[in-house]
């Protein structure tokens, strides 16, 4: 059976394009030349097509790459070079969210828990991550939970050890919170040291308080927002270092959360003209008995309904050069892909490939637990560990990472058309361990999923690329962080 090219077919409307995985272009192609592109026979005159494509442009080869990975000497020193800390510093939380995976016994997840990082343990992992941070950047270290502001101490502890160090003057520093403890201590303490501040808020009072109760079942919404003008009163400039995140949970009017934050309340209270910064995330059902058609008996579309709504508004704005007047939820559901896919590199693919997005363990994040073991992510449950704060970042447990995860996809990413744009990192094989046989899986399910969501994103640019440059020009100004 002749090899098919390397590439994926798709159509907008009734044109057909395709992506090619060696070139990563996206390229207008005739029903004809489709039909030969998935694989069919066709016409004589497609196949000529295509066979001028292959031989004069380097288009729809069939070689797919050799997965390979990672070799010995790239993950040599492999504690050097870091870029993020993340300190777990208590596993206690002031909140009880319904839809929280540490509420859902799950067994590759920890369970809600009293412990809490020693002040020594925080600042043995402050010192080894300064000794090895990447000197091009500044040093990063973030403070998550739990509640992390149910551990001040140590995050004070940190921060003042930090600033004695030869870097410390570069140091940043963020607080992953659900913003109930914003304290005036801690808005002094935002402010003096710059912090920048994460802060889950999932819409206005209804939905927000549907799911992110405190632990006596009281709700948060209004706390949170007057914790957040106290903010703004005492650091008008923290409106630069705030990230909101935004998980849909079903029962939810996506409209609704948008329109909070178009208008967001602590920001229009306090003079600050600025959108606010936000992240969506999809909740993670996965063991959660959860009745799922609640939109219904709300009289609400169902959430994959109201993204399409979203989209038709968000490229109808942004033909009209108008993207910026639009709610930052609506951008938040489709730029972070659409700038990803618009930076990503048109290298000619070579004869090997390893896969795995770009995760570095003990490089790009390193994160501990509150007894001080090292991980590759906070993503990654209890399932996953690369050393302690005793023992270092170990190069074998590295190694074992990186094997374990070309094992669990070896004989799938090489024939993917989607291998160049995939991110599917260790997080997703902590997910689907098998504790019976020691393996980490990644099912054919995610990568479906991600196949999904990466041909929206493809249609998504075909839109975008027919409409007038000067409306799209932003793009090209987007760094990648």
């Amino acid at each position: 059976m002749r090899p098919s090219p390397a590439c994926h077919v798709f159509t907008v409307g009734t044109e057909y394009y395709a992506y090619d995985l060696h070139t990563q272009q996206i390229l207008s192609v005739e029903p004809e030349l489709a039909a030969v592109l998935r694989g069919e026979r066709g016409t004589a005159v497609a196949r000529t097509v295509l066979r001028r494509a292959q031989e004069e442009d380097g288009l729809f080869l069939t070689r797919r790459p050799r997965l390979v990975p990672w070799q010995n000497e790239a993950i040599a020193d492999v504690d050097q070079g870091m870029q993020q800390l993340v300190l777990t510093v208590t596993e206690s939380c002031n909140l009880r969210c319904a839809y929280c995976l540490h509420g859902a016994d799950l067994d590759w997840v920890r369970e809600h828990g009293q412990e809490r990082m020693s002040v020594e343990t925080a600042l043995q992992a402050a010192e080894y991550f300064l000794a090895r941070c990447d000197g091009d950047q500044a040093p990063m270290i973030s403070f998550y939970g739990g509640e992390a502001l149910l551990n001040l101490e140590v995050v004070e502890a940190v921060i003042a050890a930090v600033r004695k160090h030869p870097r410390g003057a570069e140091a940043k520093f963020a607080i992953d919170t659900n913003g109930v403890l914003l304290t005036d201590e801690v808005i002094e303490l935002v402010a003096q040291e710059k912090i920048y501040v994460q802060i889950s808020i999932d819409g206005p009072a209804p939905i927000h308080d549907r799911h992110r109760r405190d632990v006596g079942g009281q709700p948060t919404f209004d706390r949170i927002m007057t914790n957040l003008e106290n903010l703004l009163i005492r650091d008008q400039s923290a409106v630069d270092r705030l990230t909101f995140v935004v998980t849909l949970a079903p029962p939810v009017d996506l409209f609704a959360v948008a329109d909070l934050f178009a208008d967001f309340p602590p920001y229009a209270k306090t003079g600050n003209t600025k959108q606010p910064n936000v992240t969506v995330n999809f909740v993670n059902l996965k063991g959660q008995d959860w009745q799922q058609d609640q939109e219904q008996a709300l009289g609400l579309p169902s959430v994959p309904d109201q993204v399409q709504q979203a989209e038709e508004l968000y490229l109808t704005a942004f033909a009209a050069g108008k993207r910026r007047v639009l709610s930052p939820v609506i951008r938040a559901l489709f730029e972070p892909e659409l700038v990803r896919f618009h930076h990503r590199t048109q290298a000619a693919l070579g004869e090997a490939y390893t896969p795995g997005g770009n995760c570095r363990p003990g490089r790009r994040k390193l994160h501990v637990t509150v007894d001080g073991r090292f991980q590759p992510c906070e993503r990654t449950g209890k399932v996953m560990a690369l050393g302690s704060v005793e023992s270092g970042v170990e190069t074998q447990a590295v190694k074992k990472l990186y094997q374990d995860f070309y094992e669990a996809v070896q004989d799938r990413c090489g024939q993917c058309w989607a291998l160049r744009l995939c991110g599917v990192c260790f997080a997703a094989q902590a997910e689907n361990v098998n504790f019976e046989t020691g393996k980490f899986p990644v099912p054919e399910a995610v990568c479906c999923r991600v196949r999904a969501q990466k041909e929206a994103t493809l249609k998504m640019m075909v839109k975008i690329l027919a409409m007038p440059r000067e409306v799209r020009g932003w793009l090209d100004n987007i760094e990648l962080s």
